[in-house]
């Protein structure tokens, strides 16, 4: 086993209230690696990532992070494991009455209500640069566009130099350009800061631009787990039909 994996899962069965939504599902994500989480409506893959991330509790199973162990045995995971993680919501979740310094700033003001000023501007100039956002800081979220707000709730996610992103969906909502600009940027961000990404999405542009790896879910149970090249020639029926689907340009992708 890898010992520089930044995410391993093993045996995560995963629900809420009475209903099975995961079960037994095994993956190991290799450090720098964009790991891609796809499948059908309800399969599970928003709940895979809400379960790795700490968001929510898994029924059984062990999720490591980082090297560190998920422990719910007495509440929420403390610590500074979070400290190391970022998440890019798939609605991108600004709140509307801050301003764009405001939003992307607030992991550091929460975790350090005293930080220096001078500093957080800097650093919030700093990550809005990286998501080719500069200047931003002072416009609301209402006066921007949907690929701005993505990019906006990334530099978010960024703002602790986290070595784990997590990305739910994040070009849902977008129009084909603007959607490859953003996993262009997500693309550059992992060969700079050498980030490991789990992305979770439905969109065959963003899965072939995107994979070093994909994990498949049908039914709650991973199908199969290997390269995008391997799935298509190799792959579950399941796995190759939803991979032959014909992309939003009316094209047949491939």
């Amino acid at each position: 086993m890898n010992t520089e994996s930044p995410l391993r899962v093993k045996g995560l069965k995963a629900g809420y209230g009475t209903q099975t939504v995961l079960q037994n599902v095994d993956l190991e994500v290799a450090k720098g690696e964009i790991r891609i989480v796809l499948g059908g409506s309800g399969c599970g893959k928003s709940t895979l990532l809400k379960n790795v991330a700490g968001l929510e509790k898994p029924w059984s199973g062990t999720i490591e992070v980082l090297g560190q162990k998920l422990d719910w045995s007495e509440g929420l995971p403390t610590g500074d494991l979070f400290e190391n993680m970022g998440i890019l919501f798939q609605g991108a979740a600004l709140i509307s009455s801050l301003t764009v310094g405001e939003n992307v700033s607030l992991p550091l003001r929460i975790r350090n209500p005293d930080i220096d000023p001078e500093m957080l501007r800097k650093k919030v100039a700093m990550k809005l640069g990286q998501v080719k956002m500069e200047g931003t800081e002072d416009k609301l979220p209402g006066e921007l566009s949907g690929g701005m707000r993505k990019r906006a709730g990334l530099a978010r996610a960024l703002i602790a130099d986290p070595k784990l992103l997590f990305c739910d969906e994040p070009s849902a909502g977008l129009d084909p350009v603007t959607s490859r600009e953003l996993d262009d940027l997500l693309l550059e961000l992992r060969q700079t800061l050498g980030i490991t990404m789990f992305v979770v999405t439905h969109e065959l542009d963003s899965i072939r631009a995107l994979a070093d790896k994909i994990t498949f879910l049908s039914g709650g149970h991973v199908i199969f787990d290997g390269t995008l090249a391997d799935a298509e020639s190799n792959g579950p029926q399941e796995v190759r039909d939803f991979l032959a689907r014909r992309s939003s340009k009316g094209k047949k992708e491939g």
